[in-house]
């Protein structure tokens, strides 16, 4: 029997959480774009949570430092993402 503790349930939890905030912030790209025609690469947004879905299902669990990078790479593709959107939306060139 697999045993889980309440760590990675915790953890899970949060992934999956970062998850649909990425979502979330995909469907607002979007919409910004679609509503005031300034392009904000919304299908690009796919990325960071695809990654981050990958960390959910644990497909690099069987090495602790693979699945180390997959986080970083995952988090640290949201925060241009959603930093880029910002500036944008904000209007700083």
């Amino acid at each position: 029997m697999i045993e889980i503790s309440l760590e990675q349930i915790i953890k899970i939890y949060s992934w999956i959480i970062a998850s649909f905030i990425m979502i979330f912030i995909a469907a607002i790209a979007m919409f910004y774009q679609k509503k005031f025609g300034v392009k904000t690469f919304y299908y690009f947004y796919l990325i960071p949570i695809i990654f981050l879905f990958a960390v959910v299902i644990n497909l690099y669990s069987f090495n602790k430092l693979e699945s180390e990078y997959v986080e970083f790479i995952g988090v640290f593709i949201s925060f241009i993402a959603t930093y880029y959107l910002y500036r944008i939306m904000v209007g700083v060139k």
